[in-house]
């Protein structure tokens, strides 16, 4: 986020989706005091912390899952704040052990996202980061930088890198940068990690020395 500061961004609206305990959102305000921050998480353990943090000026809760359509949401959590937590995929529904309001980003959005936003974009949910997007088509249209996580390979049925990079340049983004890698520990495989895009009309764009 510094290193988009530097380059001029200032997002006037930052969107954490899959906020957890509003660590993100704490460092998104740190770096753009001046954004609306929306907190999006379903998890019924973290919402104690976040309806807190909703209640500094310039925050919002959103207690709902990130879905491709408004829909109940069949969802993998523990009784605590869960790291891993996910809307339960085909292969183990049969973990699910809690229901959620699933929501698109445009039912969310639409009314908090225009040209003049220059949005920031967060999504950490498990791989059902591509299912989100195609639920914000609308949105994508003003959001000028998406940071999305992504899995090298899939366990459950999460879509492949090529799927997100695909449905990202159709919607006008370039990837800007990688902001983090992590393998598995056992032989340093790299497994999932941090893309970071930016609409190709961006001014982040301006600046295209190579030195």
């Amino acid at each position: 986020m510094r290193q988009l500061a530097r380059g001029g961004y200032r997002p006037r609206c930052i969107i954490d989706g899959g906020a957890h305990l509003g660590w993100f959102a704490r460092c998104a305000r740190a770096v753009f005091p001046g954004a609306e921050i929306h907190l999006v998480d379903p998890q019924p353990a973290c919402a104690p912390t976040l309806q807190r943090l909703a209640e500094t000026p310039g925050f919002h809760f959103h207690p709902v899952a990130l879905t491709s359509e408004r829909k109940i949401a069949r969802m993998v959590c523990d009784s605590g704040p869960d790291t891993g937590a996910h809307v339960a995929w085909d292969g183990n529904l049969h973990r699910a052990n809690t229901d959620v309001q699933g929501e698109t980003l445009d039912s969310l959005f639409a009314s908090h996202v225009d040209a003049d936003s220059r949005a920031l974009l967060k999504l950490d949910l498990q791989g059902h980061e591509l299912l989100a997007l195609a639920g914000g088509r609308q949105i994508l249209k003003h959001v000028e930088v998406v940071l999305a996580e992504f899995s090298f390979f899939g366990q459950l049925g999460e879509a492949p890198v090529s799927d997100l990079v695909r449905f990202m340049d159709e919607a006008g983004f370039d990837l800007f940068d990688i902001a983090s890698v992590a393998g598995r520990r056992r032989d340093g495989r790299a497994r999932h990690g941090d893309f970071v895009f930016a609409r190709r009309n961006t001014p982040l764009w301006t600046d295209r020395g190579w030195e």
